[in-house]
């Protein structure tokens, strides 16, 4: 209970601080915007992406919001720099407050920040025909919430690792690119050949992507679902400890 409340004291803090300057929030969806409606529109004519019971829009949601994700979680690790720099992680971590306080509250805000974006992007989607169950909602919520737990704590563990933006942000390119490309968050990858899906299995974020356009599709029962949902549940235990580790070595 202890751990708890520090960590619900740490992470008011930390959404203070964001939200005085909430423009990068907005900003970072400037991106998804664009694909939402100037892209998605273009897929209304691809053949077999959409069908009698399924739309294009339900298609592509899905994939957009992991995509949303991934470069709205995989780069708070620079501010995790900025606060190193500024002493700002040397000063709490004099205090009482436990390692796991600190980087659970960190985390925290970064997972409440993506389900803003995650009904922004909904809610922006609803007038180009997309279609979604309340249950499909609260799914979607979970898998957002276990995404921002796996994602936030690698970078805030790459950024103690590397201390330095000149290194963290090559670093994140490199593996963001072909996780984006090999999950088929723009298109499904039945549309690849062999080869490409057989080089997609070992892409843990293409499970994520099949489990929501299942649940945005309706199909609950879908055995990707509970993949999906078992991987992430997985990689949010291992990169939670991997930060809480690097944290606690970086204080030594």
């Amino acid at each position: 209970m202890k751990t708890l409340r520090e960590s619900g004291i740490l992470f008011l803090h930390y959404e203070k601080l964001l939200l005085r300057n909430p423009a990068w929030v907005l900003a970072s969806l400037f991106q998804p915007i664009c694909y939402l409606y100037l892209f998605a529109p273009l897929l209304k004519k691809v053949t077999g992406l959409s069908s009698a019971h399924v739309s294009a829009i339900n298609q592509f949601t899905p994939g957009l919001l992991v995509m949303v994700s991934l470069f709205g979680v995989m780069f708070v690790g620079f501010g995790m720099i900025d606060y190193l720099r500024e002493g700002v992680i040397e000063r709490l971590r004099v205090t009482t407050a436990s390692r796991v306080a600190l980087l659970l509250g960190m985390v925290m805000r970064d997972v409440v920040t993506l389900l803003v974006q995650t009904a922004l992007v909904i809610v922006l989607a609803l007038p180009l025909g997309l279609t979604i169950s309340a249950a499909g909602i609260l799914l979607t919520v979970l898998i957002m919430v276990l995404i921002g737990l796996f994602m936030a704590p690698v970078s805030y563990a790459l950024a103690l690792a590397l201390k330095s933006e000149d290194a963290l942000g090559p670093v994140l390119n490199f593996f963001a690119q072909p996780l984006l490309l090999l999950s088929g968050v723009l298109l499904p990858l039945t549309f690849a050949p062999a080869w490409l899906q057989n080089v997609s299995a070992f892409n843990p974020i293409k499970y994520v992507v099949d489990a929501s356009r299942a649940i945005f599709n309706g199909d609950l029962s879908n055995p990707s679902v509970w993949q999906g949902f078992g991987l992430l549940i997985v990689l949010a235990v291992l990169s939670f400890w991997w930060a809480l580790r690097a944290m606690k070595r970086a204080a030594a």
